[in-house]
């Protein structure tokens, strides 16, 4: 019983407060995942600085991975002085001396390689939408009735949305008798 208490509190307590607990899933989850020294950190904010720092321009073309990846040349001196201050920062302090040189570089490296997935997502974002919208114009084409089409509907229908109705036509009815009456 004590088990089942602690399982359904939560859920209590979100519930007096106004919220739910709410899933979300992604149906195709795609993670870049990038691990480095926290003692990096500033070095590795200034490079993605650069590389994001860029307006995007929407061409209405799929160009968006080709824009990131022209961000790296962009950003090259830039590269090279985040790499350097890192490996020398990770030098002296003697901890992390697991991580080389060419580690390092391989960090930044790595960050301009998600930079450009990012700018390939955003392309595979856009062509989808207009996959979708040629799918279902293809859709309707197909499937749009050709010449003259006539709606036949059941009785019951009908009879529905007759009693739906009939008290407003009724009542348009008598109000225009009283009318034609009083212009008589």
């Amino acid at each position: 019983m004590t088990s089942l208490s602690l399982i359904i509190a939560p859920l209590v307590a979100l519930q007096g407060v106004g919220q739910a607990p709410v899933a979300i899933e992604n149906d195709a989850p795609e993670t870049w995942t990038l691990e480095y020294p926290r003692l990096i950190q500033p070095f590795v904010a200034d490079y993605r600085r650069c590389l994001s720092v860029q307006l995007r321009k929407v061409r209405g073309q799929a160009d968006f991975e080709s824009q990131h990846r022209s961000d790296l040349p962009r950003c090259a001196e830039v590269l090279d002085a985040s790499v350097e201050g890192a490996s020398s920062v990770l030098s002296r302090r003697g901890e992390n001396a697991e991580y080389t040189a060419a580690d390092v570089r391989e960090i930044f490296e790595h960050i301009g390689r998600i930079h450009i997935a990012r700018g390939a997502d955003l392309d595979n974002q856009f062509t989808f939408v207009q996959r979708s919208q040629a799918a279902a114009q293809e859709q309707y084409e197909a499937e749009r009735p050709k010449g003259l089409v006539l709606e036949l509907r059941d009785a019951s229908v009908v009879k529905a949305r007759t009693d739906e109705t009939a008290d407003a036509a009724q009542a348009a009815y008598e109000e225009r008798e009283a009318r034609s009456a009083d212009n008589q």
